[in-house]
């Protein structure tokens, strides 16, 4: 929540509370502060080419990092933001190790952020509940409300999160439109609480990209550059043991354009590589001072670094620990299968590698079906198909191509008489961050239905296709040969989690998505779409949308939706996520999903875990719960007063698969590793 000192913030002093005057006087616990530039280019920052912004290097422009940061620590020229390029994201992905579907959606100041937050612990919380920590010393500070929603998760048990401050302008209301008051603040609250843990996102540089003219961006970069500096001469100079303890990380959340047109370097959040390159500078935590890197570093990698400054655990976070830039890391690494997908005799996992050129890669069958040194492959799917094999995923490559950093969308068919792997395409030639496709057959007909937005797939602005698409692809010859149909869509305001199967009268498919703006963030549903075939093409029908309105009340946030379908008879399970946390709830269709029945809550099996799809099992929905800090799958059908649980083994739960009354989970090991293993009820 805001402070309600927030009008005031920059221009009152702060009362000294009793860490303000004895704050100097001994050795200091941990402390990391991260300073996010929002929307600096390496360009201006850290590059050694010349800007088409300023003319010059980054180094020779700006001279206070240069002169005063840079000697101190260690600088990578330049990082990769592997997600969306947005401000709200990025940051999203910061805070949790681990890229989200997550939204730039607008706040509303009467309301806050809503029931739209992460799903997956972030590390304001672990640093609360590991290091038993006040909430005062754990700070997200910031000129902007967009990011008041990642102060906390919605992961159950994860206690309390971030302290919010977002320093507003006492006239106007507003967002102050300057960092100078950012850090101001910033330092009064080391000499009053001396934070732990701060998060700091100067916003202006950001603000002067897009509403500016002529040299608005560059004198916001000048402006940072000089901010940045003074704040570590200031904690040097003034307050020594706090800065002997520091952990001090500048970064940005995402760049910009490097076009040389007259839009430029107003825009970002598609693939560009200006977008994804980002700055990074570390300064303590056993950096290596005056040392330039020029390594493949991502985003995620710094939470890694983070958390072992402060002595605690993220298990969920995607990055690759770097020892290069944190030597506390000692040596930790993460490995094993994260995702998991299955279908008939197929069954395709994501495996973490431990190789910051090769972060990941997909196997069908403990086959290595994705790209040969490919930077990430995620996100499988499956389809034990009559004609044979189909699998999709996404991949990124290590090298830039067309000066964009493209995930790309990979299928491949394998003939039901076996034999190798075949790419058959894919109709989008990019694909979100998050893309993941649901797969279907029927009449002989792989059908593949998958979440599109152009901001996220590297299409300018955000008009055009957005919403659930859906193709076909059809087979011809030995089965890995066809062609994909033209993609239909059905829109939606920041469309996730697609979902299809077969119907008699041609298919359903569902996603989650928003009624629109300026209401995006707070009416989440899912959206129901039936598909028909008469005419041999597909033609989407009349859209359902459930909001479990009469079931959870008024604002309830619904996702991840699951399908199945037997004749026209069909069945939806979904996450609702109110205050009180997740519930699974389910409904029912009689005529291949033109109409639906009113959702029902499934039992009581202990918190639902909010990032986990739920899956059928016949007429049984399965999900994921996390009961006394163990995580259980759950099952029941509609209507049934209990759930049967089981405990999975482990506290963390990532993926599973279930079919016949067996499910294959992908768990947390300990020690940075995930593993398969098989529970029964």
């Amino acid at each position: 929540m805001r402070a309600p000192t927030h009008g005031a913030l920059w221009l009152l002093p702060l009362v000294v509370a009793c860490t303000g005057p004895d704050a100097d006087k001994g050795p200091h616990a941990p402390s990391v502060i991260v300073l996010v530039l929002d929307g600096v280019r390496t360009d201006e920052l850290t590059a050694t080419g010349t800007s088409d912004v300023t003319g010059t290097s980054g180094e020779a422009f700006a001279t206070h990092t240069w002169d005063t940061l840079a000697p101190a620590g260690t600088v990578v020229r330049a990082i990769r933001n592997t997600g969306i390029t947005i401000t709200a994201p990025a940051h999203a992905a910061l805070v949790t190790g681990h890229v989200e579907t997550f939204a730039n959606f607008p706040v509303d100041a009467t309301i806050g952020p809503g029931l739209y937050r992460p799903t997956l612990p972030t590390i304001f919380e672990a640093a609360r509940d590991q290091l038993g920590l006040e909430e005062a010393q754990v700070l997200l500070l910031a000129n902007t409300e967009l990011l008041e929603p990642i102060d906390r998760s919605l992961y159950p048990g994860a206690g309390a999160g971030a302290e919010t401050y977002e320093v507003f302008d006492p006239e106007t209301g507003h967002p102050v439109g300057e960092d100078a008051p950012v850090i101001e603040a910033l330092l009064e609250r080391i000499d009053t609480t001396a934070p732990r843990l701060a998060v700091v996102n100067l916003h202006d540089v950001d603000r002067a990209g897009h509403y500016g003219g002529g040299d608005a961006y560059q004198d916001g970069v000048a402006a940072v550059d000089e901010q940045i500096a003074l704040f570590w001469d200031e904690v040097q100079a003034a307050r020594p043991a706090y800065a002997d303890s520091l952990l001090l990380i500048v970064t940005a959340d995402h760049g910009r354009h490097r076009h040389d047109d007259d839009d430029g370097w107003h825009n970002h959040g598609d693939s560009c590589t200006g977008c994804r390159e980002v700055p990074l500078i570390v300064i303590g935590g056993g950096a290596v001072a005056g040392e330039i890197l020029e390594g493949t570093v991502t985003a995620l990698d710094l939470v890694p670094g983070i958390a072992a400054h402060l002595g605690i655990t993220m298990p969920w976070a995607e990055g690759l620990p770097n020892l290069a830039l944190f030597p506390e890391l000692e040596g930790d690494t993460r490995e094993g299968d994260v995702a998991i997908a299955a279908d008939g005799g197929l069954t395709a996992v994501q495996r973490w590698l431990d190789d910051a050129e090769q972060r990941s890669e997909v196997r069908v069958d403990d086959a290595i079906v994705s790209t040969a040194g490919v930077f990430a492959a995620e996100a499988p799917t499956v389809l034990d198909a009559d004609g044979g094999g189909r699998v999709c995923f996404r991949e990124q490559a290590l090298e830039a191509v067309d000066e964009t950093w493209p995930w790309v969308a990979r299928c491949l068919a394998r003939p039901s008489s076996g034999g190798d792997w075949q790419d058959i395409g894919f109709p989008d030639p990019e694909v979100a961050p998050f893309f993941r496709a649901a797969l279907t057959e029927r009449d002989g007909v792989t059908w593949a239905a998958w979440p599109y937005n152009p901001r996220a797939a590297g299409e300018p602005g955000v008009g055009g296709r957005i919403g659930l698409s859906v193709a076909s692809w059809t087979p011809s010859g030995d089965g890995t040969e066809g062609g994909w149909s033209e993609a239909v869509t059905s829109p939606g305001i920041f469309p996730t989690d697609a979902t299809i199967v077969p119907t008699d009268l041609g298919l359903i498919v569902a996603f989650g998505a928003s009624f629109g703006d300026p209401d995006s963030r707070y009416t989440r549903h899912v959206r129901i779409v039936p598909v028909s075939l008469a005419t041999g093409a597909a033609v989407l029908e009349t859209e359902v949308n459930l909001t479990l309105e009469a079931l959870l009340g008024e604002g309830a946030r619904v996702e991840l939706p699951a399908l199945a379908a037997d004749g026209e008879r069909a069945r939806v399970a979904m996450v609702g996520i109110t205050d009180a946390g997740a519930t699974i709830a389910a409904a029912t269709s009689a005529d291949a999903g033109r109409t639906w029945s009113e959702a029902v809550a499934l039992p009581d099996g202990g918190p639902a875990l909010p990032y986990l799809a739920p899956a059928w099992d016949g007429p049984e929905v399965v999900w994921g719960t996390l009961v006394d800090g163990a995580a259980h799958l759950c099952r029941a059908t509609p209507g049934d007063t209990d759930a049967v649980c089981v405990d999975v083994g482990s506290p963390r739960l990532q993926s599973f698969v279930v079919a016949d009354g067996v499910a294959t989970v992908v768990r947390d090991a300990g020690t940075g590793a995930w593993e398969a293993a098989t529970v029964t009820w």
